[in-house]
């Protein structure tokens, strides 16, 4: 028999095996070929990088947020302001109208009509 024919299973070259940040211990494919100390900083790297990431996702959606409602905030105030001019006019026709209907039964001068004094015409 051949002495290649002979070896089965599994040959894998030692660089292969070796972590693959160079540190010289041998790494493990569980860690994507990373030994366990390389493996726990580049977790610790990409973690961190992460948390950064989404911290600076929620301050800016806290900042949008903000302007949002300021502005609606502001919107509604000129809302409230155009609502008071409404109530202010309408206050002011109620006022007028009721001022003239008095006008109606009230005697006026103008008329030169005195009170108990009537005209009838036949």
């Amino acid at each position: 028999m051949n002495l290649k024919s002979e070896r089965r299973g599994i040959h894998v070259d030692q660089s292969e095996l070796l972590c693959k940040k160079g540190c010289g211990y041998y790494g493990n494919p569980a860690w994507q070929g990373f030994c366990s100390k390389c493996w726990r900083e580049e977790y610790h790297k990409a973690r961190q990088k992460q948390i950064q990431e989404d911290w600076e996702l929620a301050e800016r959606l806290q900042r949008e947020e903000e302007e949002a409602y300021a502005s609606s905030q502001s919107t509604q105030g000129a809302q409230s302001l155009t609502f008071s001019k409404f109530e202010e006019k309408k206050t002011n026709e109620k006022t007028r109208k009721v001022t003239t209907v008095k006008k109606f039964f009230t005697a006026s001068s103008r008329t030169g009509a005195k009170k108990g004094n009537f005209l009838l015409c036949f």
